[in-house]
């Protein structure tokens, strides 16, 4: 399909690959001969093969006086390439942009070539919705390539382009949910290409959701999704809507994790916040064991230390490791219910199912072996850190 602008107006062009398609439904249920002209006149599509691509004067003539032309048997000489039938203007948004004729006895034909006429009107109609949509996409899917590029990132540029060509107001304050689908290329079949499982995946997201900013497909396993903080102001209520989403999506047989970040303005704000989101992700990686950590508030020191480069993380190990290897994995549970306790000593021993007499058994093991007493705060804080980072680092 091709289209074009006079006076601000669009205008589009009934090309073969535009009108064939419409031709073809029309021939299974219609048995009068059919042809679709464009704004030259000539027949881009028809039911009868030898008048391909000729030029019908009686289009010219409806094109030219801007309405309809009726030929009977006895005028069809009158207009070269035209046979008996009606011929009708077809109009597009106010244009006139072709015209449609049907062969045949004007009799017969009188109020069927006008449904005729409304059929191939609203199928252009759906072609160019469905056109506008598509290219609507890809903006969006484009830009938000540009947001979270890892490296590349033009602010001005990025800015720009939201308000131009997305119509987004960047002022408002934005959430990113980010969606991983480990497995979606296995729902991918010969009939159901990835790109359609994608596209249905987004219709399901966006029945979940309430009104979102943006959201698109930036991988093949990952959806981002912007939702403003207006819609979840706390954290809390974005972690249940995440959660449901996850859970829907779940019981559609889709491996699914998500993860969101805080909320800022600005693309800057958005990048930033699709950064947070990201990391959440990949720390729920490393602690499996906290399904329930979804909003990147919920990590804690745990994403402070994530933000440390690796080798400054590794250097502080090296100081370490000697002592804390001997760990065995009884001693590092024990130390982590130490810790999620707050070091109380009653509660952790609660939560173990053990006795205090034991609990102090295990700690004192621990301090024999690291050096570190996990009942004094600095020696803990250290323990806490080591645990953590030996956790983070197996992912690297």
């Amino acid at each position: 399909m091709k289209a074009g602008q006079i006076n601000g107006v669009f205008l589009m062009h009934i090309t073969e690959e535009l009108a064939y398609p419409i031709i073809a439904k029309l021939k299974t249920i219609v048995h009068y001969n059919i042809n679709i002209m464009n704004e030259s006149g000539v027949i881009v599509a028809t039911t009868d093969a030898t008048r391909m691509n000729h030029v019908h004067e009686g289009a010219l003539f409806v094109l030219k006086q801007k309405r309809p032309l009726i030929i009977s048997e006895h005028e069809s000489g009158r207009y070269h390439g035209s046979k008996e039938g009606i011929n009708l203007p077809i109009e597009f948004l106010g244009e006139m942009i072709g015209v449609v004729g049907v062969t045949g006895s004007p009799q017969e034909l009188e109020q069927f070539v006008k449904i005729v006429k409304v059929t191939v009107e609203v199928m252009l109609q759906q072609v160019h919705f469905h056109s506008q949509l598509q290219h609507q996409k890809t903006l969006m899917d484009n830009w938000l390539l540009d947001l979270v590029h890892h490296h590349y990132f033009d602010e001005r540029k990025n800015e720009s382009f939201a308000h131009h060509y997305l119509h987004l107001e960047t002022s408002q304050k934005v959430q990113v949910l980010l969606v991983q689908i480990d497995d979606i290329s296995t729902h991918s079949t010969t009939n159901l290409p990835l790109s359609m499982v994608k596209e249905e995946l987004l219709r399901r997201m966006k029945l979940q959701l309430p009104k979102v900013q943006f959201q698109s497909f930036i991988t093949d396993s990952h959806c981002v999704i912007g939702i403003p903080l207006s819609i979840c102001p706390t954290k809390e209520e974005a972690s249940i809507l995440a959660n449901r989403l996850q859970q829907h999506l779940q019981e559609k047989h889709f491996r699914v994790k998500t993860a969101v970040g805080n909320g800022y303005s600005g693309v800057s704000g958005y990048r930033k916040s699709y950064v947070e989101a990201q990391n959440c992700l990949e720390l729920q990686e490393s602690f499996p064991q906290f399904t329930d950590y979804i909003h990147i508030q919920d990590w804690g020191i745990m994403d402070f230390i994530k933000q440390i480069p690796i080798e400054i993380r590794k250097e502080f190990m090296n100081r370490y490791h000697e002592r804390t290897i001997q760990l065995s994995s009884t001693l590092r549970y024990t130390l982590q219910r130490l810790f999620d306790s707050q070091l109380n000593m009653k509660e952790t021993a609660i939560s173990l199912h053990i006795h205090r007499n034991t609990l102090l058994y295990r700690l004192e093991s621990v301090q024999e072996l690291t050096g570190l007493n996990p009942r004094q705060f600095d020696d803990a804080i250290l323990l806490r850190f080591i645990l953590l980072i030996q956790e983070m680092n197996k992912e690297v």
